[in-house]
């Protein structure tokens, strides 16, 4: 279903079906980074945010920080980038990166004026990353990706900007809905239903 909805033409109908979403954990020996950007438009305020997983779903490293930006787009992909650069620096190589803002997947394969600079730099780091090892940039929905909106909401009440706090262990503020979802490949799992618009495939 995400890979007909971001790469193929369709239109919506009057139906809509029922997906489970959960966290899913990486391949074996592989990281998983949940990332995700929030906003504030009076005051244009952006909290951005990530953690990085095993695929047992065991905590390795989580941070977030305040920053400016103008869009809640423009917060996705200063949280993108930032994970590109945290991924580097910790060396969690292989790495899947999973977003709930598909714009982010979208810009990374076009040209959009207000965002190119920020594009070029996150194409850059992808790159040098990917000469190391492999990277994979994915989708989830909100419900798959509470962990990281936990923790980018919070970076708005930071007082302070551009600084990155991390945590080595859950947050308190994050620790229920990581233990709600940490299993992710268990049957125990929490799953979330979510009613998605029907597509109806193009040719």
């Amino acid at each position: 279903m995400e890979f007909l909805f971001l790469a193929t033409t369709h239109t919506t109908s009057n139906r809509s079906i029922k997906v489970k979403v959960k966290w899913h954990p990486p391949p074996q020996n592989w990281y998983k980074i949940n990332i995700d950007g929030a906003f504030t438009e009076e005051n244009l305020h952006g909290g951005i945010s990530g953690f990085i997983r095993t695929n047992r779903g065991k905590w390795m490293l989580g941070y977030y920080k305040k920053c400016e930006c103008i869009t809640p787009i423009h917060a996705e992909l200063l949280a993108f980038r930032q994970a590109l650069e945290t991924i580097m620096q910790g060396n969690f190589i292989p790495c899947e990166i999973e977003t709930d803002a598909t714009e982010v997947i979208r810009f990374m394969d076009e040209d959009y004026p207000t965002y190119n600079s920020l594009l070029n730099e996150c194409r850059y780091f992808m790159a040098k990353l990917m000469e190391i090892g492999e990277i994979r940039l994915k989708h989830n929905f909100r419900e798959g990706n509470k962990v990281a909106h936990q923790l980018a909401k919070e970076a708005l009440l930071y007082p302070s900007y551009n600084i990155t706090s991390y945590f080595a262990e859950p947050p308190n503020f994050a620790l229920n809905v990581y233990s709600a979802d940490k299993d992710g490949g268990r049957l125990t799992a929490v799953l979330y239903l979510r009613c998605c618009p029907f597509l109806q495939v193009g040719t």
